[in-house]
Order: structure tokens, then C-alpha cells, then sequence
């Protein structure tokens, strides 16, 4: 029997005895960046808080260093993916709907069919949480803006997404930050929480991703409490969430922010249940990490290198990205044979 044929006849009794039981069809690359102070140049007057980001201002926003910031945001997730981009992409700090269009046409080299998700918060701040995503991969079939209380703060986004024949639900977060005390993102957790519940009461098999800049590492009390994470897949008690960003947390040279010298993870992918199994649509195993290329990086003369920002002070930097590293994971789609 000539060799090639008897190649054929091996791996005929392989998928005889051993038959395939799952096709993985497809991948769904999902990022999430809390960008830094993505603001336009103008002031908008019914916003306290945006009147530094404009040509005046103390840091001299002018159109020419918005275009800078963008361009380099973009070089980031166009190199993302291998060299596709994200197929949907969480972001905070964004200003409004124009900042993130003008992202959004830097990446036009890409050939994707990006659509906005986004409206303006009550931040006190005027900045937002949105959604890019590529219409041509994934359908919006419904959306809605969850607000924290009374607290001026960022909505939460979440968008209900088609993905061949997949429903999942994701929901994109920036929680008040440390300056704030305990509760106001113990009040954010409550808030999603509560979402996350009514989705599982209506199916406990809910497909649900959880992207964000929390303000919290996995094991603090919003997170790991009050919406009710934990890390290990396989000790999960019912309706609590996987962390997927345990891991990472666990390794004291990773991280998404530097913070007094030290890697911390506060952007976090958290999913259900829903997603750990083989129906349909799952959190591809391991996926879940920073994008940190060499580019992104300051090195200090002392400490540890960090994302380069793009300001320090009122000092602008041209090569600078975000104080934060893009968090991506993949969710793949099964075909149970």
C-alpha cells in the first residue's frame, strides 16, 4: 500500500473509533480598553468636568493631539487578532459618539463594518462607556443603558448580540473609581447584578460577558461579593459568575495597570455559566489576556515598565496609548455533531 494511502486508511479508523464530537466553526474576538480621557477639543457647557481637554485648558487639547491619540489607539487593535482587529470592542473614558466614530474611521484600513453603540451618561466628567462592533460578524438585536442610581456616574452598556444563530449578552462597565469610598461600586455591582439575575432567572443557561474597568481586583468586595465572581471554572456553585481574570491576577508580573510600582488587574472578563459549556457558544479556555506589545510600553529608569499614557500631568506624550492595557478573550462557536 503506497504510503499516502495508508495515511488515509489511519486516519479513517481514527474518526471511525474516535468520532468527532465538536467542530469549532467559528471565533469571536472580544477586547475591552478603557482608552484615557478619549475627549474632543470642544467644551461642552452642560459638563463640568471636560473644560481641561480643550486648546485653553491646562492641557492644551488641540485637534493635531486628539489625532495623535487616536491614530496610536488605532495601531494597537489594528495589530490585534492577527492584524484583523477586534470583532467587538468595550470602551471607557470616551467623550461622546464622535470620538468614538473618529476611532472608529482610523481603523477603516481594517475593512470592517463598525457600528456605535453609545449615549451620553451622566458622568460628571462627560465620559461613557460604548460599543464598536462589526455589524458583518455580529447582529445588535437589543440594547439598553443601565444607570447606577442617582450617582453621576457611567452607565453600564449592554447589548444582546447574534453571533450564527448565538444569542450572548455583554455588558460593558467603568465603575466609580478608588476615590470614591466602597460603596458607590458596591452600588454599580448591585445594580448589574441585578440584570445578571433576571437573565438567568429567564434562562439559567444565559450566554452572558461581563467587560470592564471595575476599579476592583478579582478578590475585593464589589467583584468578588456583590456580583458574585470566583475563579475556578469547575468550583462554581449556581449563578455565580467565572472570573476569567483570576489567573491573571495571580501572576505578579502581569497586569492591565500599574499602580505604586505594581501590575494590578482591574479590567475584567467575567462570564456565566452559560459559556463554560458545549452548547452553541463558549469562553475559549486560556483566552482571556492583555494586549502588551513592546510599542505600548514606558520603561522608567526605576521600576517596572507600565502602559504608556498619554499625559503626565498636564505633559503630553506623542508616543503615549492609555494608562491601561487593552483585555481581550475569544468565544467560540461549537457545532455538537
Amino acid at each position: 500500500m503506497p504510503i499516502h494511502n495508508r495515511t488515509l486508511a489511519v486516519l479513517f479508523a481514527i474518526l471511525v473509533f474516535y468520532p468527532v464530537d465538536h467542530v469549532w466553526a467559528d471565533e469571536l474576538y472580544v477586547a475591552f480598553w478603557n482608552v484615557e480621557n478619549l475627549f474632543d477639543t470642544i467644551d461642552d457647557p452642560a459638563v463640568e468636568g471636560d473644560e481641561e481637554f480643550t486648546p485653553q485648558g491646562p492641557k492644551q487639547w488641540t485637534i493635531e493631539r486628539f489625532n495623535i491619540k487616536v491614530r496610536n489607539l488605532a495601531r494597537v487593535l489594528s495589530d490585534a487578532n492577527g492584524g484583523r482587529g477586534p470583532d467587538i470592542l468595550g470602551l471607557a473614558e470616551v467623550e461622546n459618539r464622535q470620538v468614538v466614530q473618529s476611532l472608529a474611521d482610523a481603523l477603516s484600513k481594517l475593512g470592517r463594518k463598525y457600528r456605535i453603540l453609545h449615549r451620553d451618561s451622566p458622568s460628571g466628567r462627560g465620559i461613557d462607556c460604548a460599543i464598536l462592533y462589526d455589524s458583518e460578524r455580529v447582529q445588535l438585536r437589543e440594547s439598553r443603558f443601565l444607570p447606577v442610581a442617582a450617582r453621576a456616574t457611567r452607565e453600564i452598556v449592554e447589548a444582546r448580540f447574534e453571533f450564527l444563530g448565538s444569542t450572548f449578552h455583554l455588558f460593558v462597565n467603568h465603575w466609580p473609581s478608588k476615590g470614591n469610598p466602597e460603596s458607590a461600586r458596591i452600588e454599580a455591582a448591585t445594580i448589574l447584578r441585578r440584570r445578571v439575575d433576571g437573565l438567568l432567572r429567564a434562562d439559567e443557561r444565559a450566554q452572558i460577558v461581563v467587560i470592564g474597568d471595575l476599579n476592583e481586583l478579582p478578590n475585593e468586595p464589589a467583584v468578588a461579593k456583590t456580583l458574585k465572581t470566583w475563579g475556578d471554572p469547575k468550583s462554581l456553585y449556581s449563578k455565580v459568575l467565572f472570573n476569567s481574570t483570576w489567573r491573571l491576577h495571580n501572576d505578579a508580573k502581569r497586569g492591565t495597570y500599574v499602580y505604586k510600582d505594581r501590575w494590578e488587574v482591574i479590567d475584567h472578563v467575567i462570564i456565566s455559566q452559560g459559556l463554560l459549556d458545549d452548547r452553541n457558544l463558549r469562553w475559549k479556555a486560556g483566552s482571556t489576556v492583555p494586549l502588551q506589545n513592546d510599542y505600548q510600553m514606558f520603561h522608567p529608569r526605576s521600576g517596572i515598565p507600565r502602559p504608556s499614557r498619554s499625559y503626565s500631568g498636564n505633559s503630553f506624550h506623542a508616543d503615549g496609548f492609555s494608562d491601561h492595557l487593552p483585555i481581550v478573550c475569544i468565544l467560540e462557536q461549537v457545532q455538537v455533531k
